[in-house]
């Protein structure tokens, strides 16, 4: 090896070497501006007042995934459509309450407001009924929630 590229070798070794052999450094402290979130707070939205779950209802059962396969808990879901606006969504096998709301419908579409939320918008659902059947089509914060469009059957 040539002398001169055999000092420079050396030269960089040692460089090396001192950068690796010092102690840890302790972080210096600085002073930062605030950044403000680009994302909604967690505050949950003022409460809307959902009719009871009570009286005469209509119970539509799944009957069909809308455009892809679903999960188990959907397809033994059903909706609970109250006659005074109000209604739950259940998930028979997960049990619990359900996802409660009410609905307006109009000239077929119904507009489901739910009392759920999330901190990356608001939660919507529309649908058509159309005889003996409920097709439901979530937004996507629901559909990132795991919920799934799907159409559903009026049980007998």
């Amino acid at each position: 090896m040539h002398p001169t590229l055999r000092r420079g070798a050396i030269v960089v070794l040692l460089v090396l070497s001192a950068a690796c052999s010092s102690g840890p450094t302790s972080p210096t402290t600085t002073t930062q501006t605030p950044v403000t979130p680009l994302m909604p707070s967690a505050t949950p939205p003022p409460t809307a007042t959902f009719p009871p779950l009570s009286g005469p209802s209509r119970t539509f059962v799944f009957d069909h995934a809308l455009s892809y396969s679903v999960s188990n808990y959907t397809k033994n879901s059903q909706f609970v459509l109250y006659d005074n606006g109000g209604f739950v969504l259940q998930y028979v096998s997960l049990g619990g309450p359900g996802y409660r709301g009410g609905y307006t419908v109009a000239n077929g579409v119904i507009t489901l407001a739910w009392e759920g939320w999330s901190a990356a918008g608001p939660w919507g659902a529309t649908g058509t009924l159309s005889g003996n059947s409920l097709t439901v089509r979530y937004n996507d914060i629901m559909q990132l929630t795991d919920f799934e469009d799907a159409a559903y059957v009026l049980a007998p």
